[in-house]
């Protein structure tokens, strides 16, 4: 059976799978650590307690662990991702959280099952066919309870001018620098600095989620402008 799109992009991770997280420190300086702890601040603010929580695109874990050390115990964590390389190190890292193979636009869960769905680094990914990720932010709202919650950290397009650029060049030369370090990710890493720059900028994505059927839809700019976490409610 041929893959489909989702399955095609997970796969360019299988040769990067075991640098990922230090390419993700290379790439923002070690602000990554940061904006995780941060966006996991902002969705224990909007939803403290015990909860159950879905990160999907889980990748390597690193959310995931940050909402569990966040929450400290507080929260039940199942994380999933596409690429099986990258779950396989995600689960290697804490018997805490529940981890399982599964693609994010066909969730294998029943309605109304989460009190929050996270994201972390992956939504340009998902939305590299832009008709398409609508339909998976309602998957997200499917699986949400009342009143539930998605949160989305990412990478955005800064308003100012000189910032942009300058986050354009510095992405373009990190990218030669990874490619140097290990050429068998070379398809990967060019994918990655792609999707870097051309993704959504915060406040339209601030209208995709709206639209999606999630109201209330807060944004909070990080890293002076190069960075986002959004975060709206599931509309009753």
């Amino acid at each position: 059976m041929p893959e489909n799109a989702h399955e095609a992009v997970s796969r360019l991770y299988d040769d990067i799978s075991g640098y990922y997280e230090s390419a993700n420190s290379f790439l923002t300086l070690g602000l990554d650590l940061y904006w995780r702890r941060k966006a996991s601040r902002l969705l224990i603010k909007a939803k403290p307690g015990n909860i159950k929580i879905l990160d999907a695109c889980c990748g390597t874990g690193d959310f995931a662990l940050s909402l569990l050390r966040t929450y400290g115990g507080r929260a039940e964590i199942t994380a999933v991702d596409l690429n099986e390389k990258m779950l396989a190190k995600a689960s290697g890292r804490s018997s805490k959280i529940k981890f399982a193979l599964a693609d994010a636009a066909k969730l294998p869960f029943p309605d109304d099952s989460f009190d929050a769905v996270t994201v972390s680094f992956a939504a340009r990914n998902l939305a590299r066919d832009r008709s398409e990720f609508p339909a998976i932010l309602r998957e997200f709202a499917r699986v949400l309870k009342k009143d539930g919650v998605f949160l989305n950290l990412e990478t955005t397009r800064p308003e100012n001018f000189i910032i942009r650029n300058l986050m354009k060049t510095y992405v373009k030369l990190s990218i030669f620098l990874l490619n140097f370090a290990n050429r068998a990710g070379r398809t990967a890493y060019a994918f990655l600095g792609d999707t870097i720059g051309d993704f959504y900028g915060a406040k339209k994505l601030s209208e995709i989620i709206g639209e999606a059927g999630f109201g209330a839809v807060e944004r909070t700019i990080l890293c002076p402008g190069a960075v986002a976490v959004h975060l709206g409610r599931k509309k009753q």
